[in-house]
């Protein structure tokens, strides 16, 4: 009786999926050219960078690490990010170890003998955009960071709020969505998706190439590749459990 292969290792090439997007061009393998391979690279270089506009990609999500210093509110930002998802700062407290009154050779009076780093905990910190950011009047005064405002430039970066103090080792943490990868054909290269986008991704691909050789089949293949990403996009997704908590706080503080 036959059975499945038992592997899940198939993934074409970028340069076997350019060929399967012209197939549905109607322009068979061997009727390309250069300039077809030229075209094909410029297009699925632009279709990645209009996926990546396309947040949030699951795939592209990563967590990145910064150690902060005490007084130092901005920090760069790797430029391949396109957004921020998620931040929150990991602290170590200060633990001093101080000597007892008795003379043992080493001192006469309490002195510190070592500085050592307690149990790490997280905290999450929210964003503001830049005018809120702008309305804080004090932004030198050294604290635990709370707010984040990414400065979305060619060279991007990030500004806490408030500037990390020196009571404690501070570390930020933040989950970005960057740049999908350069398409290139090259040496076997894939393409920068997971398998499952695969579909989606040579429907793109043939609707970018349809307007260069087959305009009259645009429309078609248009409605095929929207489709073919819908589908896959609605698999890429996380399902949180919805938690909703009051802000008391808010309340306490209130004049009212």
């Amino acid at each position: 009786m036959a059975t499945p292969s038992g592997t899940f290792q198939w993934f074409p090439a970028l340069s076997d999926v350019i060929v399967a997007a012209y197939g549905r061009c109607q322009i068979r393998r061997s009727q390309l050219t250069i300039e077809h391979l030229q075209d094909a690279a410029m297009a699925a270089n632009l279709l990645q960078i209009e996926w990546s506009n396309e947040q949030v990609n699951l795939w592209s999500v990563e967590l990145a690490t910064i150690p902060l210093e005490a007084g130092t509110s901005t920090y760069s930002v790797d430029p391949t990010t396109i957004m921020i998802m998620a931040a929150y700062i990991s602290t170590e407290e200060k633990s001093i170890t101080v000597d007892d009154m008795n003379v043992d050779g080493d001192d006469y009076y309490p002195t510190v003998d070592a500085t050592v780093m307690a149990a790490k905990s997280d905290r999450i910190i929210t964003a503001v955009d830049r005018d809120t950011y702008a309305s804080y009047p004090d932004k030198l005064t050294p604290g635990t960071p709370t707010i984040y405002w990414f400065n979305q430039q060619t060279a991007p970066s990030i500004t806490l709020w408030k500037p990390p103090d020196k009571s404690k080792r501070y570390v930020l943490n933040f989950y970005r969505a960057r740049e999908l990868q350069d398409a290139r054909m090259e040496g076997g290269l894939l393409p920068d998706v997971p398998r499952h986008f695969l579909e989606a991704y040579v429907a793109a691909l043939a609707f970018k190439l349809a307007e260069l050789y087959v305009p009259a089949r645009m429309a078609e293949l248009m409605q095929r590749s929207q489709a073919a990403f819908t589908r896959a996009a609605q698999r890429d997704i996380e399902i949180p459990t919805m938690r909703l908590v009051p802000a008391l706080g808010a309340y306490r503080d209130s004049v009212y």
